[in-house]
């Protein structure tokens, strides 16, 4: 199947407009097609084969005739904290302050919070930035202003540094809703986050240190924890941060030297500090896969917004496929191939970056999740569950138009190297997996690491998420059920005739239902039966009325 990469002129759903909307409507939403364009509408027997069926509903709440449909939260306020390392990054290339200038180009600073940590670099190229000490800035009237100084030299590979980030944030810019970003590279769940120019090179923030942070501040939970990093979406690091967030922002590859785009996603956010979670992490996705489509210093690239209330269903859908597969598994290096490019960084990290670096995800035993089902075994009831599993935690997915073989979280494989698995043990308990887990990636320390699997089939066969919906769609979610889900506390498997199957997802603390389908994301608000999409060639929001079984410009 060939890779869809060309962006359609179709509807799609962009986050930059979607906040809180009023429209009038009728009592119920049938059948929903989404055409072309306004002057191609098809005939009413096609809408019967090209329609979008919406969710079954989780309530038998009536419906007026007459609502108000709000498709984003009811926030006024939001506070982002960005714990930014500049390190190697900004004294080599300046891309911290470039970042910065992004985010100052947004406007930003009113009604939501941007508060950014300074640390680990030994020169900043702009702003004013002090080497000298860490310091805390807040953009606020367009400039970035100095709000603590002389910190010290903070370790940002220290969990009490981080902690500390969160609770001045918390304590100082309270908002209805927060945002985290990890801002330097990445190392994959074992290695983790930040190489700080100013500690060990050995050093780094693992995540479990990231658990230890985050559980000091139970009392908020984060609409999004996002890290501005290389090889991070990963089964581990989801587990890890489900106690804390309701989505993660993660990359699976190596990112190019821009990292993420910062200007557009912000502006909205800005304007509209209520968007639904879901349309927000879609806008920053896009606006990363944009920009490294457009620019010069661009690179191959692929992000994902994960749903972090499926990671446990997942986590036990991936044991239950590995445990059965465990000897093909052993059999072959699943570590992918993948060469680092674009950041430049030293030390530790091997030299990340540079074009003529040896360094791969074969160096972090990183293997793509659904590539390892495609090519062991995709038709045993444990692969059809760990699909469905899967597909429920990508709730979006942006790559670029190259071929890029990865689809959105992978997983570690500890192949021949016992020091890296003597590290895999230490994070792996902190984050709460279970020794009889841990214990059994210890067979794949004895295993041959040089014999890598050919991946160039699945390279062959893989289309995209879209090609799964009909037959992966599921709602993991608040205890929903994959179509191919197995309760593992009656030891059975819900089939496709089970009516907690569908393709849609609800987030049940936004009270919304989504559907990524064909490059378009979908929001439903069951409570006044609505179902909206942004047609982005047009620029405009329409939603779907069935007293006249049309289309509709949504107006302000």
């Amino acid at each position: 199947m060939e890779k869809k990469t060309e962006k359609r002129k179709t509807v799609r759903l962009n986050s930059c407009l979607i906040g809180i909307v009023a429209v009038v409507l009728a009592l119920f939403i049938i059948i929903l097609l989404i055409p072309d364009d306004e002057e191609d509408m098809p005939e009413e027997s096609d809408r019967q084969e090209m329609s979008v069926h919406k969710p079954e509903s989780t309530s038998s709440k009536t419906v007026a005739a007459v609502e108000t449909a709000s498709v984003g939260t009811d926030a006024k306020s939001a506070t982002i904290m960005i714990y930014m390392n500049g390190s190697d990054l900004e004294t080599k290339a300046g891309e911290a302050t470039r970042d910065i200038a992004e985010m100052l180009d947004s406007g930003i600073g009113g009604n939501v919070n941007v508060v950014i940590q300074t640390m680990g670099t030994k020169k900043w190229q702009d702003y004013g930035i002090s080497a000298k000490t860490s310091q805390t800035y807040r953009i606020q009237d367009g400039k970035l202003s100095l709000v603590r100084d002389k910190l010290g030299q903070l370790d940002c590979t220290s969990a009490d540094t981080l902690s500390e980030f969160i609770g001045y944030c918390k304590s100082d810019f309270p908002a209805d809703r927060y945002m985290f970003i990890f801002w330097n590279h990445g190392g994959g769940p074992v290695y983790g986050f930040g190489y700080d120019e100013w500690q060990d090179e050995q050093q780094s923030l693992t995540i479990a240190e990231m658990v230890k942070a985050f559980s000091e501040h139970k009392d908020i939970r984060f609409d999004i924890i996002g890290m501005d990093c290389c090889i991070m979406a990963n089964l581990e690091t989801c587990y890890a941060l489900a106690p804390f967030c309701k989505y993660t922002l993660l990359s699976e590859d190596f990112e190019s030297g821009l990292g993420w785009n910062y200007t557009a996603w912000m502006r909205d956010f800005e304007k509209n500090p209520g968007i639904s979670t879901p349309l927000l992490g879609k806008r920053v996705v896009d606006a990363i896969i944009e920009d490294n489509e457009t620019s010069s210093e661009g690179d191959s690239a692929c992000v994902g917004l994960f749903n972090e209330s499926t990671a446990k269903n997942l986590f036990k859908a991936w044991k239950a496929f590995a445990y059965k597969n465990e000897s093909s598994l052993l059999n072959k290096n699943y570590s992918r191939m993948h060469k680092a490019r674009g950041r430049k960084n030293k030390g530790f990290w091997d030299l990340w970056g540079l074009d003529d670096s040896d360094v791969t995800l074969s160096d972090y035993y990183i293997s793509d999740i659904l590539a390892l089902v495609e090519s062991i075994d995709n038709k045993s009831d444990e692969a059809k569950s760990l699909t469905s599993a899967l597909k429920a935690a990508v709730a979006y997915y942006g790559h670029t138009s190259d071929k890029n073989e990865l689809t959105g979280l992978a997983v570690s494989l500890p192949y021949g190297d016992s020091e890296f698995y003597d590290r895999l043990k230490k994070v792996y308990k902190g984050i709460g997996l279970d020794k009889e887990y841990i214990e059994w990636l210890g067979g794949f320390v004895s295993e041959d690491s040089d014999d890598f699997f050919d991946f160039s089939f699945f390279d062959d066969l893989w289309g995209g998420w879209g090609d799964y919906e009909d037959e992966y769609g599921c709602n993991t979610s608040g205890d929903g059920s994959c179509e191919y889900a197995y309760d593992y506390d009656t030891g059975d498997y819900y089939g496709y005739e089970d009516e907690q199957s569908d393709d849609w997802i609800y987030d049940y603390e936004e009270e919304i239902w989504y559907l990524y389908e064909d490059d378009v994301l979908y929001l439903y608000d069951e409570e006044t039966d609505t179902m909206c999409y942004y047609d982005e060639e047009e620029d405009q929001i329409y939603y779907y009325d069935e007293t006249d079984d049309d289309w509709h410009l949504m107006e302000d």
